[in-house]
């Protein structure tokens, strides 16, 4: 069996046996350009990219093609034109397995195509470079999902390796630093974890200069408080489950978590499966949204949820917890494990309306930051029906008020303004503050789309500002600067719009968890700011910070519109 690895320094094996590869940087770049490619490559296309400045460009492209098969014994393939590499069952790659999500025991790490480079092909170098990004996204998505998995199945030690890779992968990305320290602290070893944390934290003081969230120094802590001695540990797990759920909807997160960490602990005393998955599906879902900074402790938290209610044949709450994980992941831009979640979701809920409403929505609200806006559209229509049928008014809100930025970015400001409008007055029907700074925010786009006077619009516009900052939001305090933003483009405001663009991006960036297509987004509305006032420098920058997330995070049409700027800017 013939293994290509193109992740790290390339490399071909034969029944685990390295062999000797193909000669030549752009050899190496034409297979991995045919692997990465989803469709057959023209040869036209190829030599255009890698060998237009050889003598005989065309015999160029032979040469390398007849060499690939000679060194990999694919002598079926690597032909004709357009040229398709079809692997089979005579090989594998590393590449293909991560992008579905396998990580087998030699676990991955490196670059795409680490130390490749070739010279004149700038258009190979420009579809490399975010390339690389992509094959970064799906690395560190494909690690997350098996230490999760690891942890869950009390692999401790795989779990451990598992999230070193991700650490040595992303050192910058927070994620990766609570799920090493989470899983030493599950292993047994505190010591390990709390030194772990030491230095994490004194990395990004020292080389970031910033300060790190509690949430590296939260993971080294046991996932659950310790039981209440002398009450049996079931009536116990049952009381403070309530309890917590109820200080949540108080508004009392840090109560709420400790009484739903002490469900957990009671719960698994009193060894019932379903509800210590109950308990932990509730608590995982807390930390995903009444604190900030807590989604990958929550995610190691649901992911155990769903294990343990599937043991106990509980399949309603493994689906709310996979709805949750769902929606982490859609959230950081981990685009194929959030569908992956979704589908296995939608196969537990089929007697939950509200549950099945939520996938729905999640679904649509993945496929419009994928750039699938137009079968967005219509999954947000079937999830607002099932939401009004299931009388789930605040999902119907939420639903609403998402969609609404589908239709905008369509074009379709009618609907966009319909859906926004909807959306706020559900919101106000339930006395749900907290959501309406989005269809407010989105409003504000229609109205400035529509030509309304700037203005009046940032009068609004700062009354959501004020509201996202009260209700500390920091996604919805985010879209409400750059829609200040943007009235102060409209009236050729240029310092004032750039600062207020700035600020949305330093709000994004002020938690880890952030919303990561309103990051680009608000970037993409900078940059745009910036070449229109004539600031070409600084909107390549900022265009070249939209190009490489929105690649790792599969937002193919912002990734379309940062590539377009950057384009016009330098």
């Amino acid at each position: 069996m013939l293994h290509i690895r193109l992740i790290g320094q390339p490399l071909l094996e034969r029944d685990g046996q390295p062999i000797p590869g193909p000669r030549g940087h752009k050899t190496w770049a034409v297979l991995g350009r045919l692997i990465r490619s989803s469709e057959a490559v023209s040869r036209q296309v190829l030599v255009d990219e890698l060998f237009s400045e050889a003598d005989d460009p065309m015999g160029a492209l032979r040469w390398s093609l007849a060499e690939l098969r000679r060194r990999t014994g694919l002598i079926d393939t690597l032909g004709g034109n357009p040229v398709s590499l079809a692997l089979g069952e005579e090989a594998t790659a590393d590449v293909l397995d991560v992008a579905a999500g396998v990580v087998t025991d030699d676990i991955v790490e490196g670059h795409f195509l680490q130390g490749i480079e070739v010279k004149g092909s700038p258009g190979f170098v420009s579809w490399l470079l975010i390339e690389r990004q992509r094959v970064d996204g799906e690395v560190l998505s494909a690690l997350r999902q098996a230490a999760l998995r690891a942890l869950s199945g009390r692999q401790f030690d795989r779990a451990v390796a598992l999230a070193g890779a991700m650490l040595r992968q992303a050192p910058y990305e927070e994620g990766a630093h609570v799920l090493l320290v989470k899983a030493l602290a599950s292993s047994g070893d505190v010591d390990a974890a709390i030194r772990q944390a030491d230095a994490s934290e004194a990395m990004f003081a020292i080389e970031l200069g910033v300060t790190a969230t509690p949430a590296i120094r939260a993971a080294a802590r046991p996932t659950v408080a310790a039981p209440i001695p002398g009450i049996p540990a079931r009536a116990t797990s049952v009381s403070l489950c309530d309890a917590g759920l109820a200080a949540l909807s108080a508004g009392a997160a840090d109560a709420g978590i400790e009484c739903l960490r002490g469900a957990s602990a009671s719960a698994e005393a009193s060894g019932d499966k379903e509800l210590l998955g109950r308990c932990l599906m509730e608590l995982g879902t807390a930390l995903v949204h009444s604190v900030r900074g807590y989604d990958d402790e929550g995610a190691v938290i649901l992911a155990s949820a769903v294990d343990l209610a599937l043991e106990a044949g509980a399949e309603q709450i493994a689906a709310r917890a996979l709805s949750e994980l769902a929606y982490v992941d859609v959230l950081a831009g981990r685009r194929a494990s959030a569908a992956q979640y979704l589908e296995k979701a939608s196969g537990l809920s089929a007697d939950d309306p509200p549950l099945i409403a939520a996938l729905a929505g999640i679904e649509a609200m993945n496929l419009t930051d994928w750039g699938r806006l137009d079968a967005s559209v219509e999954r947000f229509r079937t999830a607002v029906e099932l939401s009004r049928t299931a009388g789930a008014v605040r999902r119907e809100a939420w639903n609403l008020g998402i969609g609404a930025r589908t239709f905008y970015l369509l074009g379709r400001l009618d609907e966009a303004a319909e859906w926004a409008h909807r959306s706020c007055a559900l919101a106000d029907a339930e006395r749900w503050t907290a959501f309406r700074p989005w269809p407010e925010a989105w409003l504000a786009h229609v109205r400035l789309a529509r030509g309304d006077d700037p203005s009046v619009v940032r009068e609004a516009a700062e009354e959501t500002f004020a509201l996202a900052r009260q209700v500390q939001d920091p996604c919805w305090e985010g879209l409400a600067a750059k829609s200040i933003g943007l009235t102060h483009v409209a009236e050729g405001h240029y310092e004032i719009a750039l600062d207020w663009m700035k600020n949305a991006g330093t709000i994004y960036r002020r938690v880890t968890d952030s919303y990561t297509w309103a990051e680009v987004d608000a970037f993409l509305a900078e940059a745009q700011a910036a070449l229109n006032f004539g600031d070409a420098d600084r909107a390549e920058a900022v265009a070249r910070q939209a190009v490489a997330i929105a690649a790792k995070g599969s937002m193919d049409d912002l990734l379309e519109r940062a590539q377009r700027l950057l384009t016009s800017a330098v």
